[in-house]
């Protein structure tokens, strides 16, 4: 942390102290580029987060500060503004008041962008040590493993200067895991037992699967947060029961034809009744949305697998046709393999993440996704070359590029302040009393 960092936490925050110089405060130039300004700032985060951990929290005046620093220095206007008085005052005077003014306006009724601030190399270190203890521990350490994970990419990714936290406990991933191992393993029994005794077992395992979900989708939404506030999840078990296995049995019956209303339906499912404090999210994508993004990848579908049918049947007919067909066979199996995981699935992927935030709310503010179905197609290719080119240790970069890719093209449209917005859920929470007297003791998350 910088010298004028260290003095403002040591005084208590001043703001005097704090206004003098944000190039200081984020221990930068004044000639720093946006992206030094950006790994300045979640520099700063974590050298909060270890006093956090330490417990010797700072005072809120100085994060207040230093999420004010990177606001106005990192939008090019407030910036402007905030050079230009920094230029004509004395070095260590109180900044004028157009860049605090500036930077209010620019806060206030415009986009604030998400943002992936973590690096691949930092992430390998943690994803070979999950690994490398999960064997040992024979999957026992696999839930402190996944704590580990979550950590790591909700405190990298940023909105307004603010990082997210998660604060799953371990034990209850376990506990999860082992209620879902257990359920599984009996299901897998009684196939082996009789074809009546795997019927009844499935049956009997059918009803637990909304129970399951709901326990899981409460102990997500509660275990994150954003500035010091949780999210919580509502969903009930009736409302679980009718997407899981209405509309699931409906997808299946028809073919999946039917396969879009499902993911609308569950999509809407676990927004709907996902809060932040008291505000819930509101989505509003249609069917018809939804319908329109997987007709490409259907056709493409159908159209390889109405080849392989033709190929196959001109194999039948032997002689010079055959072994024609032979080759076009070697060719079009391992493209039925490879094009899903390659194109369909990033561009089902890119388009669902684009119609799905594009159409939901958080109260007055409004999510907006702007993601690059080519771009998305194109990392993911990249991607999976270079996790089979160095045998499966690019795949922490790959999860970084990812994340980072999504942030990037996921912007928040905000109706005000994003920071009064918070306070006042914060206050209404504190008001309505603590929601964590609920028990999110289980997880079947993987």
């Amino acid at each position: 942390m910088s010298r004028k960092a260290r003095l403002i936490i040591m005084t208590g925050g001043s703001m005097q102290a704090l206004a003098a110089n944000y190039y200081e405060l984020l221990g930068i130039g004044q000639t720093a580029t946006l992206d030094e300004v950006k790994a300045a700032y979640a520099r700063q985060l974590a050298e909060f987060r270890d006093m956090l951990a330490r417990r010797e929290p700072p005072p809120a005046e100085s994060l207040d500060a230093l999420r004010e620093a990177f606001k106005t220095l990192s939008d090019p206007q407030a910036r402007g503004a905030y050079d230009a008085g920094l230029d004509a005052a004395p070095p260590l005077s109180i900044a004028p008041a157009e860049p605090a003014v500036a930077a209010q306006h620019a806060a206030e009724g415009r986009e604030e962008r998400f943002e992936f601030v973590g690096e691949g190399g930092e992430y390998f270190r943690i994803w070979i040590v999950n690994i490398f203890l999960t064997i040992v521990t024979l999957g026992i350490y696999s839930a402190w493993a996944k704590v580990r994970r979550e950590q790591y990419f909700h405190r990298n990714l940023m909105l307004d200067g603010s990082g997210f936290d998660y604060h799953g406990k371990p034990m209850a991933i376990l506990k999860g895991r082992l209620v879902a191992l257990l359920l599984v393993g009996g299901l897998s029994a009684a196939q082996h037992l009789s074809p009546l005794a795997y019927g009844i077992a499935f049956l009997c395992l059918v009803p637990l699967v909304p129970w399951l979900a709901v326990k899981a989708f409460r102990f997500r939404a509660y275990n994150t947060s954003y500035r010091g506030l949780h999210f919580s999840f509502h969903g009930t078990y009736g409302q679980a029961f009718k997407v899981f296995v209405g509309y699931g049995l409906l997808a299946m019956v028809t073919l999946w034809l039917a396969f879009p209303v499902f993911y609308r339906q569950l999509r809407k499912f676990i927004l709907d009744n996902t809060c932040f404090g008291t505000t819930a999210f509101d989505c509003s994508v249609t069917t018809g949305a939804i319908y329109r993004i997987f007709l490409f990848p259907g056709f493409v579908i159908l159209a390889l697998f109405a080849a392989i049918v033709l190929v196959t049947a001109m194999g039948a007919g032997g002689g010079g046709a055959g072994l024609a067909a032979a080759g076009f066979m070697i060719l079009l199996i391992p493209l039925l393999l490879v094009l899903p995981q390659v194109v369909l699935v990033p561009y089902v992927a890119a388009r669902s993440n684009n119609a799905v935030w594009s159409a939901t709310a958080l109260g007055p503010h409004r999510f907006a996704s702007r993601l690059p179905v080519g771009g998305f197609i194109g990392l993911t290719v990249v991607n999976w070359l270079g996790i089979l080119c160095t045998l499966g240790l690019f795949i922490p970069w790959a999860r970084v590029r990812v994340a980072r890719y999504r942030a990037e093209h996921l912007t928040l449209a905000v109706d005000g302040s994003l920071d009064d917005f918070v306070a006042g859920e914060a206050g209404a929470v504190t008001a309505l009393g603590d929601e964590a007297a609920e028990m999110f003791d289980l997880d079947i998350g993987l």
